[in-house]
């Protein structure tokens, strides 16, 4: 749809942002894990570092049987665009505190700079503004799931070569 991130974050439907809760927790979610540990947080320390992850499937990190919300929203950081798609999972993830603490050493600056966390990103609750809520869930009976392929969130990686 979009040549690119800027492009996409001006544009209609541009963004689709999937929203994960995390408990701080002895143990860690298995993709969780793979994506913070020592080797990999150590090469991602400041915005637009990248590295490369083989053979890490999304599929871990979604609880067996979850639900969802999702909505149509904006950025949470100016500009504020209203482009995004945002999908909520409803159940927390858990993560050590030693991950939750990796994550707040990330640096929106590079080292030269002064650090500037990349978390406080979050800006107050936004009206409602008639959006449409939907999900897998039936909010007058919470736990069941809706069934079918309409309500599926379906989690599909390009393979890479």
């Amino acid at each position: 749809l979009y040549g690119n991130l800027s492009a996409a974050s001006r544009g209609p439907n541009g963004l689709a942002i999937l929203s994960l809760f995390v408990n701080v927790a002895g143990s860690s979610n298995p993709f969780l894990s793979r994506l913070l540990n020592r080797d990999t947080i150590t090469r991602i320390s400041y915005k637009n570092d990248a590295y490369f992850l083989q053979d890490l499937s999304l599929e871990l990190l979604f609880p067996e049987s979850f639900g969802f919300i999702t909505y149509q929203g904006s950025l949470s950081t100016p500009p504020c665009s209203e482009t995004v798609t945002w999908i909520l999972i409803d159940r927390a993830l858990n993560i050590t505190s030693l991950q939750m603490h990796s994550l707040r050493l990330l640096s929106q600056n590079p080292p030269s700079q002064i650090f500037q966390s990349l978390s406080g990103n979050g800006r107050p609750l936004q009206p409602l503004a008639h959006r449409a809520l939907r999900g897998n869930r039936d909010p007058r009976h919470p736990e069941r799931r809706c069934r079918g392929p309409n309500y599926r969130l379906h989690v599909d990686g390009a393979p890479h070569g």
